[in-house]
Parts: structure tokens; C-alpha cells; sequence
């Protein structure tokens, strides 16, 4: 029997160079010649793949090679701990799936995504999916959850936020030019009017800074009825703020908890304030009367800091509060898929019954 053209083995220290060269040529991050450029690459393969705290050596990131022994493709995998209705089960995250561009392509695509798909997890996921990667897994039995795939967002400020979509169009780059001046006086005497979203109160809340312990206390709380769920420890989750912390380029790193006048935790934010642009929301919380709160707070918070608009991704348990909030759904292209031996694994997660927010996802294992 013929050998495989794409050979598959795990991901070791020796390939971050080679791999770090073949993400910079796909997703034209840098010119990658600078020593800082990559010494920020190795820093980040040998952090996010080969020490974040989940690291289980049966759970590799993979590459793939071709007969020559180059790296045609790279699959990061992070392994997470959750539990079924309590019981431990054991999930793996995907990220920077990337292949070399040519013949192989799809060869190298396909080896990568079986073999991680059949390794001892009991789930699989990536949430950041592009329509070619969609295909793939659904062809070798994975499915979308389409739930989870949606996005929600909010205008805070509307003349700059038009602005900052105007310059990611080539053609109305000049226009956003011109209106760059005016947009930000625009947008004070807007928040003015009286039909202005924004006006209502600011919620008679406390808030202040989110700890790693709190949030693992949030999130128990939070997520106790969910038939899926993550099981952190204060060691992984400081591990995960640390992180986030780092991505200056998408914005100050915002981690608010959120108490009543009698001092009781009613609720949590966590996303990056990216002034004059889209503010990523990685993962808003509380009890269920108190959300509207939450999410009011969280506008509040990320308008003052000059925040254009806020986006965040569905989660079954605030859907109905980002709608009464004046909030739109929409789809960023992105596609959450999800693979398992065990259909009620599967079930949970199409129902909504999973707790899988950003913080569980790719977002926190981009590079920055």
C-alpha cells in the first residue's frame, strides 16, 4: 500500500521556525526577516502550543509533511477540560490551521483535520472557521453549529464607526479621509439627542477589576445549568488574561466585575477597547435578571473609552438581552464547527446547552 503523499506527526520545538515562515507567507503578517518579528513568532508557537497549561502530550499540535520532510501544514491544538452534566470530558481546540499554498493543498488540509478529529478527545472545535476549513470537517463528519457562528454587535458611536469601515474599503478611502475630522464631534452631539440608544442611565452598579479567582467563581455560577461546560482552575485562567493582555493591537484589555449597592457579584465583562474601532467582546456574564445591567454597563464602559462598536458572538444564555438591548445579529464569516463520537456531546452544543464563549475559543489564541 502506497504511503500517504502528506505524512502527519506531532509538533515539536525543532518546527517553529519553519512553521512560523510558512504562517507569515499565507497570512502575509510581516516580512519576518526582523529579529524581533521572530523572536515574537517563537515566543508565541512555544507559549500558546507547546506550554499553555492544558498541555497533554497525547493531545499534539500536528504538522504535516511532505515526502521531502518539508512542512506543508501546521494544526495548533489546545486541549481544554470541561465536563458533561459533571462528568470530565476532555475537548480539543483548533487554531492557525494553515497550509501550504499549491498542488497539495487540499491533501495536506485533509490529513491534518483526520487526524485531529480522530485523536482521544471526546470534542473538538474551532470557532473561527473559514468556509474551505467548513467543508473539510463536515465531509469527514463534523458538523457547524450555526447558533454559535452567529455574532452579535452594537453602534456606540455611528459617524466613527461608519468612518472606520469606510477606510477598510479601498474605494472610499479618500471620503474617510474628509470625514475623519468631523466624526468625533459628530458623535458628542449625537449621544445628545434625545432618541440616542445610549442614553439611558448608567445601571447603579460597582464595578471594578475582574480577578482570575472571581472569574472562575463567575463562571461556576454562571454556567452550573449548562449541560457542557469549561472547568478552569485560577492557575489557566491567569494564564488566558495574561495572554489576552498582550494583544495590544486589538485594544486595552478590559476585565470588569460588576457588583450590587449590597455588594453581591451580579455579573462580568471581559474585551478589548479598541478606540475608534470595533470593540471584541470575548465573554459577558451574570445572573439572568441582572444581564441587561451587565450588557447597559458594558456599553457605558466601552463608549467612554472612545469605542466605536462593540461585537461579541451568540451565546444561547444572553440572546435574548442583546436583542432588547437594540443589538443586530449578523455573520463575520466565521464558523463555529464541532466534531464528537458521543451525539449528546453534539446535541449540546447545536442546543445552545453548551457555555462556549470566546474565551474558550481561537480568539485567545491568535497571534498578536
Amino acid at each position: 500500500m502506497a504511503e500517504p503523499a502528506i505524512r502527519v506527526r506531532p509538533f515539536v520545538e525543532e518546527d517553529i521556525d519553519p512553521v512560523a515562515d510558512l504562517h507569515r507567507r499565507v497570512f502575509r503578517t510581516g516580512k519576518g526577516d526582523a529579529a524581533p518579528e521572530r523572536e515574537a513568532y517563537r515566543s508565541y508557537f512555544r507559549e500558546v502550543f507547546l506550554g499553555n497549561p492544558w498541555r497533554d502530550d497525547a493531545l499534539p499540535s500536528l504538522v504535516g509533511e511532505d515526502a521531502g520532510g518539508n512542512i506543508a501544514g501546521f494544526l495548533g491544538v489546545v486541549p481544554r477540560r470541561m465536563s458533561l452534566h459533571g462528568r470530565p470530558i476532555q475537548a480539543a481546540l483548533s487554531s492557525q490551521f494553515i497550509v501550504e499554498p499549491g498542488g497539495r493543498s487540499a491533501v495536506a488540509a485533509i490529513e491534518l483535520i483526520k487526524t485531529f478529529v480522530a485523536g482521544p478527545q471526546d470534542l473538538s472545535l474551532a470557532d473561527e472557521a473559514t468556509r474551505t476549513s467548513r467543508r473539510l470537517w463536515e465531509r469527514l463528519g463534523g458538523a457547524t453549529a450555526l447558533l454559535q457562528s452567529l455574532y452579535w454587535g452594537r453602534v456606540l458611536r455611528p459617524c466613527r464607526f461608519l468612518v472606520s469601515r469606510l477606510e477598510k474599503a479601498v474605494p472610499w478611502g479618500p471620503l474617510a479621509a474628509l470625514l475623519r475630522p468631523v466624526c468625533w464631534p459628530a458623535d458628542a452631539l449625537t449621544a445628545r439627542a434625545p432618541a440616542f440608544l445610549l442614553r439611558r442611565p448608567m445601571p447603579e452598579v460597582e464595578a471594578e477589576e475582574l480577578t482570575p479567582f472571581a472569574l472562575r467563581e463567575c463562571l461556576e455560577e454562571s454556567s452550573r445549568h449548562r449541560a457542557v461546560r469549561p472547568e478552569y482552575d485560577e492557575a489557566s485562567l491567569g494564564w488566558l488574561l495574561r495572554l489576552l493582555g498582550r494583544r495590544e493591537s486589538a485594544g486595552a484589555f478590559q476585565k470588569v466585575a460588576l457588583r450590587d449597592a449590597a455588594g453581591a457579584p451580579i455579573g462580568w465583562y471581559l474585551y478589548h477597547a479598541r478606540r475608534g474601532g470595533v470593540g471584541e467582546v470575548l465573554q459577558v456574564g451574570g445572573r439572568p435578571q441582572a444581564l441587561r445591567d451587565v450588557l447597559e454597563h458594558l456599553f457605558h464602559h466601552a463608549w467612554r473609552r472612545g469605542v466605536a462598536a462593540l461585537s461579541g458572538r451568540i451565546d444561547a444564555s444572553i440572546l435574548q438581552d442583546v436583542l432588547d438591548a437594540s443589538c443586530v445579529l449578523h455573520h463575520r464569516g466565521y464558523w463555529m464547527l464541532a466534531h464528537s463520537r458521543n451525539p449528546e456531546l453534539l446535541q449540546a452544543v447545536h442546543s445552545g446547552e453548551a457555555f462556549l464563549t470566546r474565551l474558550e475559543g481561537e480568539w485567545c489564541m491568535r497571534f498578536r
